[in-house]
């Protein structure tokens, strides 16, 4: 399916973690070893709860399994600040808030870090 950002199931967005991963193309350099590293960890980002999105310039990008347009994709990078030819992974915690903002590539165990912090923090503040 393809889907617009404000298609997104608002209804699951308050359930997942987005790791946004900006990369002018597919094919440069940086995303395939991000995506390499993220793709080794799978399992574990998805136990918590984290969904990867691929944003691109001018190709469609994904969130999961779902197409971005790239009139969506133009819509997120801007949002996000993201400078044409700019390679930048951002992680959007439940709450909307940006946890992590990176210029190179980082590892699952940063990524898996931020969410567990995350999800402390939810309980001591229901607590």
């Amino acid at each position: 399916m393809t889907i617009g950002i404000s298609q997104f199931d608002p209804a699951q967005a308050d359930k997942h973690t987005l790791l946004y991963v900006f990369s002018p193309s597919s094919h440069e350099r940086l995303y395939r070893i991000q995506m390499d590293t993220l793709t080794d960890r799978k399992i574990a980002l998805e136990d918590h709860d984290v969904v990867v999105a691929e944003v691109f310039e001018d190709e469609r990008g994904h969130i999961g399994p779902d197409e971005i347009r790239i009139e969506s994709s133009t819509g997120l990078r801007r949002e996000y600040h993201i400078s044409p030819g700019q390679f930048k992974v951002v992680l959007v915690g439940k709450d909307s808030a940006v946890k992590l903002c990176a210029e190179s590539c980082i590892s699952c165990e940063e990524v898996i870090m931020r969410v567990e912090n995350e999800h402390t923090y939810e309980s001591e503040a229901i607590a």
